[in-house]
C-alpha cells in the first residue's frame, strides 16, 4: 500500500466524501515531506518516514485534540527541524499532548510538563514551574589571569564548606555548591577570592540543559523516597 492509499483508508474510515478526501490527502503528504515516496510502498519506509507519515493520519479528520508519541523519532536532523516547525503551527490551532524522551524538543515546543517515573505521575504543571525545581548548584567560570595566580585561588577556596566540588582545567573552573546553600553568597565569595588574585572572570553558566536536569533531579528524589519507604517498611516488619 502507498502511502495515498493508506491515508485515502483512514479518511474513508472517518467517512471523509471523496471531494473532501484528495485535496487534504495531497495537502497532508506535502506538510509532512512525503510526497517524493508517494508512490512507493509503505512497508519499504524507514522508522522517521513511518513516523511521518503516522503524523499525517492523525490530522485525517481535522481534530482539536492530538496525542503525539514521540513525533520525532527516527527523523534526521532537517526531518526534525520541520517536524518541530509543524508542531508549533498546530499548537496555535489545536490542544496537543506530546510523549518524549527527547527533553530539548519538549523544551522547545511545550509550556506544560508531566512527569512519569515507574508509572507514577511525580510532577505536573507549567515548563517554567518544571525548571524553577532545577537546582542550581553546579556552575562554570571562564577565567583569565597567570595560571599560578589561578591554581592560589582555587586552593583558598577549597576550604569553603558550602563547596562541594572544584575542578580546575587549564582556566576553566567547574564548581559544585552544596544543596540547600544560598547559591548567591557563594558565587559572591568565589569573585572576591577571584578578585584578590587579579584574576579577571571572562564569563559564568550554570551547567547543564534546564529541562533534562529538572527532570533528572525529580526522579533522582523519587527515587530516594521509595529507597526510603522500602527500607523503612523492612526495618518496621
Amino acid at each position: 500500500m502507498t502511502p495515498i492509499g493508506y491515508l485515502d483508508y483512514v479518511a474513508r474510515l472517518f467517512g471523509l466524501p471523496r471531494q473532501i478526501r484528495k485535496p487534504r490527502l495531497a495537502s497532508l503528504i506535502r506538510a509532512v515531506d512525503l510526497l517524493a515516496y508517494s508512490g512507493d510502498f509503505v512497508d519499504s519506509f524507514s522508522p522517521g518516514m513511518t513516523a511521518r507519515l503516522a503524523v499525517a493520519a492523525s490530522l485525517i479528520n481535522e481534530p482539536d485534540l492530538l496525542i503525539w508519541d514521540e513525533p520525532t523519532h527516527g527523523l534526521d536532523i532537517e526531518a526534525r527541524r520541520s517536524m518541530l516547525d509543524l508542531i508549533k503551527r498546530l499548537a496555535h490551532q489545536k490542544t496537543m499532548i506530546l510523549s518524549s524522551h527527547h527533553l530539548s524538543d519538549v523544551d522547545e515546543v511545550c509550556n506544560h510538563a508531566a512527569v512519569l517515573s515507574q508509572g507514577q505521575m511525580i510532577f505536573q504543571g507549567s515548563l517554567q514551574d518544571l525548571k524553577g525545581r532545577i537546582r542550581k548548584n553546579h556552575y562554570e567560570i571562564d577565567l583569565e589571569g597567570e595560571q599560578k595566580a589561578i591554581t592560589k585561588a582555587v586552593q583558598q577556596l577549597k576550604g569553603a564548606t558550602d563547596i562541594k566540588h572544584l575542578l580546575l582545567r587549564q582556566r576553566r573552573l567547574e564548581i559544585k555548591l552544596n544543596e540547600e546553600v544560598l547559591n548567591s553568597g557563594v558565587l559572591a565569595h568565589t569573585l572576591q577570592v577571584l578578585s584578590e588574585n587579579k584574576i579577571a572572570v571572562v564569563s559564568i553558566r550554570s551547567v547543564g540543559q534546564q529541562t533534562e536536569q529538572a527532570y533528572l533531579d525529580l526522579v533522582e528524589k523519587e527515587e530516594s523516597r521509595g529507597f526510603a519507604r522500602l527500607f523503612t517498611t523492612a526495618e518496621a516488619a
